[in-house]
């Protein structure tokens, strides 16, 4: 594996380290290769490394680049994973019978389940809250004391949290939030628990450190105390941008000198972006260290353009679109931000009706949750383009739509019989769209076959079978409800929702984070929305500054900011006049 020096020097520390890594600088890379130096130290004994993340995407991404630099025994020696998931599999899992609330265990409810939305429904008409409280619950997060932590100008209130939280005890469940605060709980209360897993991991490599929220400190501090396991952290305080939940960057660098960790190591090197958007992004936000560009993208001379639209629909029809095209750039390869999914929602509905393919608010004329859904989408894509990297993203959603529908996790589906099952799967769904290209008929057929298929082969009880096909209905009730007809949607369609290398991706700023576009048009820069008009403090405005920078650079060749006239009051963000980009006269 080729390393620069920045992060052949990092790697090589082996005392506790916290490494600022700049956007496009490679961490990914450093931490695969770290993980790859720390197996020396593990292997040929019962102990193991810890690599955790904040994102399935990046357990994936890091999964995948050890099976390819790695023997397969030596995965085995890795527990590559989410704080979450960590959390849950080590501690809660094991000893929630010690927990009062969950004597008899618990299960899990994610926050696109039909439960979970029903409870914060109930919970937000019980306490009078506006219906865009709603999306507030799936990022609730909890302090040492189980308070909850309530950002500025957040429409949750504290009774509702707790509302929440009781209504999900009632119901045997926890979110994630509830993890994390049992997890440290126990650690505090059961100080062996710590120890063990000390003892049980070497090393614990940590990644977008500088999104750690005060109890995952605690944890780490915790299973630092029992001094059996060394610390490889990589961050960037620029980029911290989950304020709403708790993480600061304070918190970080507290962490590192509690456990003496070296801060003498920058990766400053951004192999992401061309020239002028780094050029911006640092005056954005100065770094000690310059950053730099890198690579090949420092040869591309193509230049960020602002706009002062009448809509932000205006300003992508009559700016982003033709910017793509003339700079050779695939639409797959193009995204949309906003600071919040609002002012996505009727820019996605006016680029669908338009024609163009998207991925993101507006896209789907349906409920992305829907059990059948995700595999649907897979299976339609694969069969149009028989993309081999999709089979494992098949597994995965046949896994999960398997486990929800018979409430058992069925690893099975990842062995030979489980791929076995998807190619059957996917003969059908290609004789089905064969016989009818219409989605309203794939999807009534589909999930008819695929059901009596994983019946036939062990992975679904007779019983679960038909909620495949009320799901398929469901869906094609949704898209009629928003104006769409399932009878002339076709298999094809369907498949674009899987499809990122062919659509336009629509994200907020925050789900963006991590992810990397050719192009990328940033909407909603107006006062009110970045910053946002509830962000009045030093640190709140700060952080709409971060979260700014964190958008920009997400970008590789080409930037479109957009203001926009919508509303009477709208005026260009700050951060795109002399107080920051100096783009406004």
């Amino acid at each position: 594996m080729d390393l620069t020096p920045e992060q052949l020097a990092a790697v090589r520390c082996d005392e506790n380290l916290l490494l600022e890594a700049c956007p496009g600088s490679g961490k990914t890379r450093a931490i695969v290769a770290k993980t790859l130096r720390c197996l020396d130290t593990v292997r040929g004994t019962p102990r193991k490394i810890a690599v955790i993340t904040y994102t399935n995407a990046a357990v994936y991404e890091i999964e995948n680049r050890l099976r390819i630099y790695s023997a397969t025994e030596d995965l085995e020696c890795c527990e590559v994973s989410t704080i979450h998931s960590f959390c849950l599999n080590y501690i809660l899992k094991r000893f929630a019978w010690r927990c009062a609330e969950y004597p008899a265990g618990f299960t899990l409810l994610p926050s696109d389940s039909d439960e979970f939305q029903a409870i914060v429904a109930a919970v937000c008409t019980a306490h009078g809250l506006a219906r865009d409280a709603r999306e507030e619950f799936q990022n609730l997060n909890r302090d040492l004391n189980g308070e909850p932590i309530l950002g500025a100008g957040a429409l949750v209130t504290a009774a509702a949290a707790h509302a929440f939280w009781q209504k999900l005890h009632e119901a045997k469940a926890v979110d994630f939030a509830t993890i994390i605060y049992l997890t440290n709980r126990l650690l505090t209360e059961y100080p062996s628990l710590a120890r063990a897993l000390s003892c049980r991991f070497r090393w614990v490599l940590v990644d977008e450190f500088q999104d750690t929220t005060v109890l995952q400190i605690e944890i780490l501090k915790k299973i630092h105390a029992a001094a059996r396991s060394s610390f490889f952290l990589v961050g960037d305080p620029h980029q911290s941008i989950f304020g709403f939940a708790g993480a600061r960057p304070e918190l970080s660098e507290g962490f590192a000198a509690q456990i003496a960790a070296r801060r003498d190591f920058q990766l400053s090197q951004n192999w992401r972006s061309n020239p002028q958007i780094v050029a911006q992004a640092g005056k954005l936000r100065p770094r000690p260290v310059a950053m730099t560009s890198a690579g090949p993208i420092a040869q591309d001379t193509v230049q960020p353009v602002y706009v002062h639209a009448a809509t932000p629909f205006e300003a992508i029809e009559q700016h982003f679109l033709p910017a793509l095209a003339a700079n050779g750039i695939e639409i797959g390869n193009a995204a949309i931000l906003a600071p919040s999914w609002f002012a996505l929602i009727n820019v996605g509905r006016s680029l669908r009706a338009s024609g163009v393919p998207i991925i993101g608010p507006g896209a789907r004329p349906y409920q992305r949750s829907q059990l059948f859904a995700r595999l649907a989408e897979y299976a339609c894509e694969y069969i149009e383009r028989r993309n081999p990297r999709l089979l494992r993203n098949l597994q995965r959603e046949l896994h999960r739509m398997v486990s929800d529908a018979s409430e058992t996790d069925r690893m099975d589906i990842f062995s030979h019989a489980g791929r076995t099952t998807i190619y059957r799967l996917l003969r059908i769904a290609a004789a089905l769209r064969d016989d009818n290209p219409s989605a309203e008929h794939w999807l009534g057929a589909a999930a008819t076959q695929f059901g009596a298929q994983l019946v036939a082969d062990g992975f679904l009880p007779a019983a679960a079978a038909a909620l495949l096909s009320q799901s398929a209905t469901a869906m094609c009730a949704q898209m009629r409800r928003n104006y769409v007809n399932p009878a002339v949607l076709t298999v094809s369609d369907l498949g674009l929702f899987a499809a990122t290398d062919r659509s336009l991706r629509l994200l907020t700023m925050h789900a963006a984070k991590g992810l990397e576009w050719d192009a990328v048009a940033l909407i909603g820069l107006n006062e009110g929305q970045l910053p946002n008009r509830r962000a009045t403090s030093a640190a709140d405005l700060d952080e709409s500054c971060r979260l700014f920078y964190v958008a920009l650079t997400r970008a590789k060749r080409f930037v479109l900011y957009v203001s926009d006239q919508s509303n009477w009051r709208n005026t260009p963000s700050r951060f795109l006049d002399d107080r920051g980009l100096d783009l406004v006269a």
